[in-house]
């Protein structure tokens, strides 16, 4: 069985209370990389009502102190990047 993927809400990973799954593949290979939720609407309202009281808070942070946590999301990305790549490049089969 493929590794089901959780879902982040609220800033946490959590199991998804699904029954239906998305099948992740590789479309050079049709192998299947992961199974993705198909979220409940339950999830859908706590993911939704989450990212509303986020963007609330997240709109009084200082630009100064936007832009740190962008540079550092970069700095992420950089440090992760052959990792990406490889995920990426599986999914769109290449």
């Amino acid at each position: 069985m493929a590794r089901q993927l959780p879902m982040l809400i609220n800033g946490e990973f959590v199991a998804s209370q699904t029954d239906q799954w998305i099948p992740v593949t590789n479309p050079a290979t049709q192998e299947v990389l992961c199974e993705a939720p198909a979220a409940t609407a339950g999830e859908m309202e706590q993911a939704i009502a989450s990212a509303k009281a986020a963007f609330a808070d997240w709109k009084e942070v200082p630009v100064s102190e936007r832009a740190r946590l962008m540079l550092r999301y970069q700095a992420l990305l950089k440090e992760h990047q052959e990792e990406i790549a490889e995920i990426l490049s599986q999914e769109t089969g290449k």
